[in-house]
């Protein structure tokens, strides 16, 4: 990414902080089984990193780049799950200082880490992770080609890796694009193929693709529920003025993200 670019994405996630505590740390969407799956809100974000987890299905040992790990919320419980060892990158100075804090509330000190680095210049050699995800990430990438690449690189032969992208389910203006830019989300693609053509490109062979644009779709409204039932207590915690800023934003973001924007989920290997 542009140093811009960078400066932007980090900024707007340190700007958001302590607010990720409405998603339980989960900087993603929710993942129902149906319109009649009742799942509360926070277990549906949770049932996400399990079903992206599987796709990735990580072995015990295994050393797993975590590539936009936010608050690292998925990575404890991916690393408690599988018993891997899981490095994540962010541009959010906030989310490392945070996602520390939370490795090791989870008893995970030396097993997960975080550290500030780009993703599309990363300060790793070649091909020294056993696996990767991007787990909502590679939509805040200007050039996601190059994000890519660099996965690939890290990656050891044989390597796996899933990513979840933001793809447009309806034509989208200039001023929902400039919104959804704002929102550092880039670039949505049209369809499952565009999601597919990116990871060949970089030289992935894709073994599992999957729209889950319906299964996930609830989580906007579950998400303004949330926020109506704990705004008095974030005004109080935060700030009214702060609390009120923010809800004006996610508000314009989630009712366009509600409206036109889908979810893709792909696995795909380094190969041999």
């Amino acid at each position: 990414m542009s140093e811009q670019v960078i400066d932007q994405v980090g900024e707007y996630y340190d700007d958001i902080g302590e607010l990720v505590e409405l998603v339980g740390g989960n900087l993603h969407v929710g993942y129902w089984e149906s319109d009649e799956d009742d799942t509360p809100f926070l277990a549906a974000m949770q049932r996400l990193t399990t079903e992206v987890g599987a796709l990735l299905a990580p072995r015990k040992g295994e050393r797993v780049l975590d590539i936009g790990c936010g608050v690292g919320e998925p990575a404890v419980r991916l690393a408690q799950r599988y018993a891997i060892t899981i490095t994540g990158i962010t541009v959010s100075h906030w989310q490392v200082a945070e996602s520390a804090r939370r490795v090791i509330a989870a008893g995970l000190r030396g097993r997960v880490a975080t550290r500030y680095a780009d993703a599309g210049a990363q300060p790793f050699p070649d091909a020294v992770f056993d696996a990767a995800l991007a787990f909502d990430s590679l939509p805040s990438a200007q050039d996601k080609a190059q994000w890519l690449r660099e996965v690939h690189r890290v990656l050891r032969p044989g390597g796996r890796f899933v990513f979840t992208e933001y793809p447009r389910t309806a034509e989208l203006t200039a001023a929902e694009r400039d919104i959804l830019t704002a929102n550092t989300i880039h670039h949505p693609p049209a369809t499952l193929d565009e999601s597919i053509a990116l990871a060949e490109a970089a030289g992935f062979r894709v073994t599992d693709a999957h729209d889950w644009s319906e299964r996930v779709h609830r989580t906007y409204d579950e998400f303004f529920t949330a926020l109506a039932e704990q705004t008095p207590a974030l005004a109080e915690e935060y700030g009214a003025e702060r609390v009120a800023m923010f809800t004006e934003g996610i508000t314009t973001m989630f009712s366009l993200c509600r409206a036109k924007i889908g979810y893709h989920a792909i696995a795909c290997e380094k190969p041999v």
